[in-house]
């Protein structure tokens, strides 16, 4: 095997591999730009030479950052924002400063954050991914690997790599919904998700359909994305139409359950709509909105959520294991 150059370069990669200094760049920075063949050759040989991207990491090879990453797709989305205050706050009294990076659902921006903390040799980091169907496979993951950056998940699962993370048991978070809908007097529904392709969304429908079982043909679903921009206009069309009205509206995340709210208000048709939801609508009880749901403790997720990243981080590579804990939340009925 090849020796590691100390201090190596993009262009000691480039020579190895045999391919112009741009395309490690892109490799690293925009990854889908870049041939998968050329890419995983390009990170191997990264690995060998135990290069870590961007000028500045080449002062921070010989000493170890106080830094941690948490790198989430929407700060906006109150799920996140007081599990991460929760995780700062525990970074703080263990003497670590936090990298927080909110990537607005886009995987460039994801890619780019990442990187950016390989920069500065961060310590460990939390990530809860732009997107959690089976086709996402980023190249970081390798990278992280490769740098022996321990990388916690948030939520969002990525599929097929048992990477240890804090997750919510959709399936049954699903079956809780069903089960409470199921009991109701009103059958004509409308389920808002995110993407069809979701593992989070899928499986909270599924759950609520196998609960739901003998309603089945009184159910819309429609999808979209996590914060509701994508699917906003579909809803608001179908809700315009007076034959289309659910008498029950079902958002699989708070966000959309607070836009189609929303819309039910602009419409003149609440509260005669009802709703439930997945985690609190953002400022719903400020305006005396109580909506059943199932709901969450962030800020103990966020606490166990720390708890795996600094045992990750004070553990060495050999003896960590691999911990994924699933957690449903509690039904809550106003």
């Amino acid at each position: 095997m090849p020796k590691a150059i100390p201090n190596s370069t993009i262009v000691d990669i480039a020579r190895r591999a045999g391919v112009t200094n741009i395309t490690v760049s892109r490799a690293f920075n925009k990854p889908e730009l870049v041939k998968p063949a050329t890419r995983e050759k390009i990170h191997a040989i990264a690995k060998e030479l135990n290069y870590v991207p961007n000028a500045f990491a080449q002062g921070l090879k010989s000493s170890s950052s106080q830094i941690i990453g948490i790198v989430t797709s929407s700060l906006y989305n109150p799920f996140y924002s007081s599990l991460i205050q929760r995780v700062s706050r525990i970074a703080r009294k263990q003497g670590y400063q936090i990298m927080l990076f909110d990537t607005d659902g886009s995987e460039e921006a994801e890619n780019q954050a990442i990187q950016a903390l390989f920069s500065y040799k961060a310590r460990g980091i939390l990530l809860s991914a732009v997107r959690d169907d089976k086709q996402y496979q980023p190249a970081y993951l390798e990278q992280a690997e490769a740098y022996h950056i321990p990388l916690i998940l948030i939520d969002r699962d990525i599929f097929n790599r048992q990477l240890s993370g804090v997750f919510l048991n959709n399936n049954e978070i699903g079956l809780l919904a069903g089960e409470y809908l199921a009991a109701q007097p009103e059958s004509k529904m409308l389920i808002l998700g995110g993407p069809a392709n979701s593992e989070i969304t899928l499986s909270r429908t599924a759950g609520i359909l196998d609960a739901l079982y003998g309603k089945k043909n009184h159910i819309t679903i429609i999808n979209g994305d996590y914060d509701f921009i994508s699917q906003e206009q579909e809803v608001r069309s179908w809700l315009m139409q007076e034959e289309n009205q659910p008498e029950y509206i079902i958002g699989l995340n708070g966000i959309i359950t607070l836009g189609a709210m929303s819309i039910c208000h602009e419409l003149n048709i609440y509260p005669r709509v009802k709703f439930f939801s997945v985690d609190k609508p953002p400022g719903s009880a400020s305006y005396g909105m109580r909506i059943a749901g199932v709901y969450h403790d962030t800020e103990m997720l966020g606490e166990i959520a720390a708890e795996l990243l600094f045992n990750a981080i004070k553990t060495a590579d050999s003896d960590r294991v691999i911990r994924r804990e699933f957690f449903t939340g509690s039904l809550l009925v106003p």
